[in-house]
């Protein structure tokens, strides 16, 4: 088969996705929740990453980067490995990706893919919306 067509470039001025020695930096803003159906891409923008995970705040850095080294692996890539690097205990954090060869625009492109992803299915398990006029 041929080769996938290479990602989009980054929005200009992107700053959520940014390439560091060791891999990628991702800014997040996450809103955790117990109640949560489960963890997901909320928003992707150039400034930051809106993320919801499933999970007490306290207990929230390992199914975020969890989420996020599978996410951002790709089909049938083994697991990448993240780490918190500031905001451990805050809602707005930085993420180091551990990886090597994922490049800034392919992250944001995965990122994406994820978010229209967990959109579609939230649409399809919202109820029915009722349509006309209301009956008293």
């Amino acid at each position: 088969p041929p080769p996938p067509p290479p990602p989009p470039p980054l929005p200009a001025g992107c700053t959520s996705v940014k390439e560091v020695p060791q891999g990628l930096e991702l800014a997040l803003e996450c809103y955790c929740s117990a109640s949560a159906r489960q963890t997901r891409v909320k928003a992707v923008s150039a400034r930051s990453i809106g993320m919801e995970v499933k999970a007490k705040d306290s207990e929230a850095n390992k199914p975020l980067c969890e989420y996020l080294g599978e996410t951002l692996a790709g089909d049938g890539s083994a697991k990448l490995r993240c780490e918190v690097v500031r905001g451990e205990r805050a809602p707005v954090k930085v993420v180091r990706v551990l990886c090597d060869g994922l490049a800034a625009a392919a992250a944001y492109q995965r990122l994406s893919i994820a978010q229209l992803a967990a959109d579609r299915e939230a649409a399809a398990a919202a109820p029915p919306r009722s349509v006309g006029r209301p009956t008293f």
